[in-house]
């Protein structure tokens, strides 16, 4: 009996397995890091657009 065939089926799901949580999970804090980032941005031309009118 030959078990290669089903040893390399197993890991094939095993990696399977493991990257599609990972993948996910980057892609959320892809997402988040965007998010943060945007709103940063947001502020930050506020607070430039807020300082010139102060003087």
């Amino acid at each position: 009996m030959n078990l290669q065939p089903f040893l390399d089926q197993l890991n094939i799901a095993k990696v399977k397995t493991i990257k599609e949580p990972t993948f996910t999970a980057f892609l959320m804090l892809i997402t988040a890091a965007a998010a943060i980032i945007s709103d940063w941005a947001n502020f930050m031309a506020g607070l430039m657009r807020a300082i010139p009118n102060n003087h």
